[in-house]
């Protein structure tokens, strides 16, 4: 459940896209770039743009969104919910709502209460649970790849204590 060569929650969380699939474009409104949105406290500062920036997700260039206020953001493709909105989560899940987004977050219980991805630290090594429940309801399907390296769960599975 390691994550890929050992690489940091900022590293993991753009390699996490190269492995999720999104709708297709005609059937869905996408942007020029490929956004990577971070609400709430940043605990990332310049190591989110150095591991996003510069690298395309597919043929779209990536940008990094931040924000405090989810309704306020451009469109997002990944959205990382800081622990500073643990109380505002169900809002937050509710306003993302079925939209292609692929949620992550290291706040405790996160894929329990409907987000999808989960960063968990495991004796000093990054694991992560993926809710695929919450997955399909957003449109998205997890590489086989990715789902090989994680705890998968339902809905009505927590993991907060994993």
């Amino acid at each position: 459940m390691r994550s890929p060569d050992g690489r940091t929650e900022t590293e993991a969380l753009y390699h996490l896209a190269e492995f999720v699939e999104w709708p297709p474009e005609e059937t869905v409104v996408r942007g020029p770039t490929f956004n990577f949105c971070l609400l709430g406290q940043d605990p990332f500062g310049s190591l989110l743009d150095d591991a996003v920036l510069g690298h395309p997700i597919g043929e779209k260039p990536t940008m990094v969104v931040r924000g405090n206020q989810f309704g306020n953001m451009s469109r997002c493709d990944v959205l990382f919910i800081s622990s500073s909105e643990a109380k505002r989560l169900p809002k937050i899940l509710q306003q993302v709502g079925a939209k292609n987004i692929l949620t992550v977050s290291d706040d405790a219980d996160f894929v329990g209460d409907g987000g999808i991805i989960q960063f968990l630290n495991n004796k000093g090594h990054l694991t992560f649970v993926i809710n695929v429940d919450a997955a399909k309801r957003a449109g998205l399907r997890i590489q086989a790849q990715l789902l090989s390296l994680a705890k998968v769960v339902h809905d009505n599975e927590h993991t907060s204590k994993d």
